[in-house]
């Protein structure tokens, strides 16, 4: 039975668009060297970008070209009886060039780890850590907005870990997983002079916060292809720092879920689960924030050579840029209620020959003690070509438009980028 990937501690490391990710490793066959017993697997990707809104400004745009190169290594090692255990090691460089906007130009680290122990039939455990030294672009964030006033990107570190415990065999018609999960998120200083008293301050203090979470999900097998599960979590969200006593946003959410997983049913893969959500901020002054929440994604595979993603989903996210951490704000927002929906096609039109289609609608509504104090927007539209030249030699072509259209009016913006990418097998 197929585990969707759910909102879980790991889901909180920030996604960088600016990654190399026009290919689907999941799908790569990549050859691999043998190194003291385990196997070691290089590649290479390479991509010429043009953005036309390198800040996601709606005032002047600031287009250019950009060159990313992105080398990774992944190491992996199967061992005990019958391949039981598991590990793998994955590092990722990323180095971006602005051509006409070098003050974007970063060079980002993802260092993570993977170890599977099967300690009997019944009895699995799972162990994952990372860390990420990162950016992120201009406008994005915490300068959604103000991204043409910054001289460079901000840039951060994470480091995560989560264990996670599974009783119950893969076929049995009960088991359960337990899981705990730790993320520390630390941006590097920026000083500023405050405009009130002249004196620098880091601007960048109150953002750092670290997250920890526990819970579990139970699992009933109530066809031949369907589980019913249940689960629950608790999550701590701790700031390092607030500006003011009345500004903390630390808090405390508890999520309940239930939900279905199923696989090749009528032709269809997924999971749909349903719950409720109850967030508890340490500051008195806030009023408690309670909320559905649900989360979807169907699989629908007409053809072997065709299938179509269908996911939907409803959230509470942290603020991250609205309220006390922007500046002329109306109100303070310390909570986002998200309703995103999405749907993508992928087609093999030829055996090396392949595309994919997907349109993206994510809806960002502000809450704060005077309500709602904004409302976001945000559509992207995707469409890639890929071509597999050979087992070690890939191509594609994408095209990526994003828009935001905000009760706010100076942020909105749109923005086009064009990537050509190639993906080199170095073995």
């Amino acid at each position: 039975m197929r585990t969707p990937a759910k909102v879980a501690l790991l889901s909180l490391c920030i996604a960088n668009s600016t990654l190399a990710s026009s290919f689907n490793e999941d799908e790569r066959d990549d050859q691999s060297i043998p190194v003291g017993g385990m196997l070691l697997t290089p590649f290479l990707k390479l991509e010429q970008r043009y953005d036309s809104n390198v800040a996601s400004s709606n005032l002047d745009d600031v287009n250019s070209w950009a060159t990313i190169f992105q080398p990774n290594v992944k190491l992996t090692k199967e061992f005990g009886e019958f391949g039981k255990h598991n590990f793998e090691i994955d590092w990722v460089f990323t180095h971006g060039a602005y051509h006409a906007a070098q003050e974007d130009n970063y060079n980002d680290h993802n260092l993570s780890g993977k170890l599977n122990y099967e300690i009997s039939q019944r009895h699995r455990l799972m162990f994952q850590g990372g860390y990420l030294d990162a950016h992120e672009e201009r406008g994005s964030r915490f300068s959604i907005g103000t991204g043409d006033g910054l001289e460079e990107p901000d840039t951060y570190e994470q480091v995560f870990a989560t264990v996670q415990y599974t009783f119950g065999a893969l076929e049995a018609d009960m088991r359960i997983e337990l899981e705990a999960g730790y993320l520390d998120n630390d941006y590097r200083s920026v000083f500023v002079e405050s405009v009130e008293t002249g004196e620098l301050y880091d601007n960048t203090a109150a953002r750092d916060r670290a997250t920890s979470e526990y819970g579990g999900k139970f699992y009933y097998r109530a066809g031949s292809a369907t589980d019913i599960t249940l689960e629950a979590w608790h999550t701590n969200y701790n700031y390092d720092f607030a500006p003011r006593p009345s500004e903390e946003l630390s808090s405390e959410e508890q999520r309940i879920f239930i939900g279905a997983e199923w696989e090749a049913t009528a032709l269809t893969t997924g999971f749909a689960k349903v719950g409720y959500k109850e967030k508890d901020f340490d500051n008195a002054a806030y009023n408690n924030f309670y909320n559905l929440e649900w989360e979807a994604e169907v699989t629908w595979e007409p053809k072997t050579y065709s299938r179509f993603i269908f996911n939907t989903g409803r959230s509470i996210e942290e603020t991250n840029g609205e309220g006390f951490f922007f500046e002329n704000s109306v109100g303070s927002g310390y909570v986002i209620n998200s309703t995103q929906q999405s749907i993508e096609w992928r087609h093999e039109w030829l055996e090396r020959f392949s595309t994919k289609l997907l349109y993206a609608d994510i809806k960002d509504i502000y809450n704060g003690e005077e309500g709602t104090i904004r409302t976001d927007d945000n559509t992207t539209a995707n469409v890639t070509f890929y071509y597999d030249m050979n087992y070690w030699l890939s191509f594609s072509l994408e095209y990526i438009y994003t828009e935001r259209d905000s009760s706010r009016d100076f942020l909105n913006y749109d923005r086009d980028l064009v990537t050509l990418g190639v993906r080199i097998a170095l073995y």
